[in-house]
């Protein structure tokens, strides 16, 4: 009884192998073949919002999508002396709007995370401060 239980149990190891093997190498060409784009795109965007920053100097607004996710990372950095985050927040709103409408999405965005200020001193020892907003756009 104790053999045939053995020769059984050997029987079904080796069937079970031969159909293990088979299956990861099928799977391994069409993870060969499909490829997806999770590359992040850097944008340095034309400040064109003056009307909604009268105070702030040397605006620099750069936006990072990640087109996979539809994630969108808008950083505004001015010289901390005129920062004012109303200011900031509505800059950033009109920049989304018209990402929005450059890259035709008709949902509007939700928060990934909370805003976010940081000071920091650039490369000529000038305080800068930079506000981010981080938000996704439905992609699917």
């Amino acid at each position: 009884m104790k053999r045939i239980i053995t020769l059984f149990a050997v029987a079904l190891i080796a069937v079970g192998s031969i159909f293990a093997q088979a299956e990861a190498s099928n799977g391994g060409t069409e993870a060969l073949n499909s490829y997806t784009d999770t590359s992040t795109q850097y944008l340095n965007w034309e400040d064109k919002y003056a009307d909604f920053h009268p105070k702030a100097k040397s605006v620099q607004i750069q936006i990072e999508y990640t087109p996979f996710d539809g994630t969108v990372r808008v950083f505004y950095t001015c010289m901390a002396a005129s920062y004012d985050q109303g200011e900031a927040m509505n800059t950033v709103d009109a920049v989304l709007e018209d990402f929005q409408e450059q890259n035709k999405f008709r949902n509007k965005p939700t928060f990934v995370k909370k805003d976010r200020t940081k000071y920091f001193k650039d490369g000529r020892d000038l305080r800068m401060a930079t506000f981010r907003r981080w938000v996704q756009y439905n992609v699917k």
